[in-house]
């Protein structure tokens, strides 16, 4: 008859351990229970196997910081430049943002506690929370409205009027709403970027915080997978510039004309150092396919399309494998921006000074005197983005792409 080995002391220290550990649970009081813990659930363990009662990792959330921020998906992105402000200025806290459904990605963050979506669900998980400090930076009116039942210490950022209309809840705010009051003010006046603006509004010193975006696991391991499909081993040791081929449906005049482009791929044709890879949703199935046929297997493969319906995680991690992004004022932007590609884009019915490049990248802005505009539909019968030409855009690739990376 086999014989078991007898217990080492760190194994009986173990055993020990665990079973305090299960008497400690087995025995809790309701009062023991350190709810407020970054830990702490309530639906399952933490997995610090000390107990709530004097355990050495308890840390208690702090402040609760609640971020309303809704849409549209490029500024959730670059408003999260307040972030780090918010951290020095509250360490110890615990940071809530509030998003749409499908933007929860761009919101998640390492200063970011909590990703909490706009829907009925999500709203019933701050019913009856009380935050310190609540930060609406969206003019939505179901925003304001929201931000006005919610309960906080503090307010900051856009606030409801009792006429259905936009106002602030504090001082600071101020600026963020006149520049929705004055054309003047916001096209030519104003020489602030949106991050500047918003981190303002909170009440926090503007020294150049940037933004950023999780790259998770899996989206790397599937851009991994993607990008050898799309390119295999066509690329070497060459450089991959990503082309945005679209823009936001609301103010479709940011998009740089299908012409344009065409030119600008005959251009990168002449090019041995460079391969184009297009970047786009399904809106531009149609201008990808028209790329595609001027850039021609004649001159070699150098046109890639990465396709048109890739999920947003993946795209994130295809923007981050280019040496650098060529767009419009757009989502794809931003990702360039936040994962610190750099990045070629241009302006004309948007305004070039509300966007912070950090550094990295080139901004060019067309000359017409009618812009900006916001114009969703452009009444001239050559428009500024029709004007922009390929060869500028490919001598700004180029100065773009001679600055080291920092």
């Amino acid at each position: 008859m086999s014989r078991l080995p007898p217990q080492s002391a760190t194994a009986l220290a173990d055993s020990d351990r665990k079973t305090a550990i299960v008497t400690s649970f087995a025995n809790i009081r309701l009062d023991e229970i350190k709810a407020d813990c970054r830990y702490y659930s309530g639906y399952k363990p933490c997995h610090k196997f000390d107990g709530c009662p004097d355990c050495p990792h308890y840390e208690p959330r702090g402040e609760q910081i609640l971020i309303i921020k809704l849409g549209a998906m490029g500024d959730v992105l670059r408003t999260k430049a307040i972030l780090p402000g918010l951290k020095r200025k509250h360490p110890a806290s615990w940071i809530v943002w509030l998003t749409e459904a499908g933007s929860e990605s761009l919101a998640r963050d390492p200063l970011v506690d909590e990703v909490v979506t706009f829907n009925p669900a999500g709203l019933l998980q701050l019913e009856g929370r009380r935050f310190s400090r609540l930060v609406c930076l969206d003019k939505d009116r179901h925003a304001v409205s929201l931000a006005a039942k919610l309960i906080a210490d503090c307010k900051q950022g856009f606030a409801p009027t009792a006429f259905n209309t936009i106002s602030v809840w504090n001082e600071a705010a101020m600026y963020a709403l006149r520049l929705g009051l004055s054309d003047d003010l916001k096209y030519r006046i104003n020489e602030k970027s949106m991050p500047q603006i918003v981190t303002e509004a909170c009440e926090l010193p503007w020294v150049g915080d940037g933004y950023s975006l999780v790259l998770t696991d899996a989206a790397r391991t599937a851009a991994e997978k993607h990008w050898l499909q799309v390119l295999g081993s066509a690329h070497g040791k060459k450089i991959v510039v990503g082309l945005n081929t679209g823009c936001g449906p609301v103010f479709a005049t940011k998009g740089w004309s299908l012409e344009r482009m065409k030119d600008f791929v005959m251009l990168m044709r002449q090019r041995d150092d460079v391969v184009l890879m297009l970047l786009g949703g399904p809106r531009e199935r149609d201008t990808h396919r028209e790329l595609m046929r001027v850039g021609g297997a004649d001159a070699g493969v150098k046109v890639f399309d990465s396709g048109n319906d890739n999920p947003l995680e993946l795209f994130f991690a295809l923007v981050a494998r280019c040496n650098a992004v060529l767009t419009a004022d757009s989502l794809a932007l931003h990702i360039a921006v936040a994962l610190k590609v750099p990045v070629v884009s241009w302006f004309g019915p948007t305004c070039a000074q509300e966007i912070d490049l950090y550094g990295r990248g080139e901004k060019l802005v067309t000359d017409f005197p009618c812009s900006p505009c916001y114009l969703k539909i452009c009444p001239k019968e050559v428009t500024c983005m029709e004007a922009l030409s390929a060869q500028s855009v490919a001598e700004a690739l180029d100065r773009v792409l001679s600055v080291p990376a920092s």
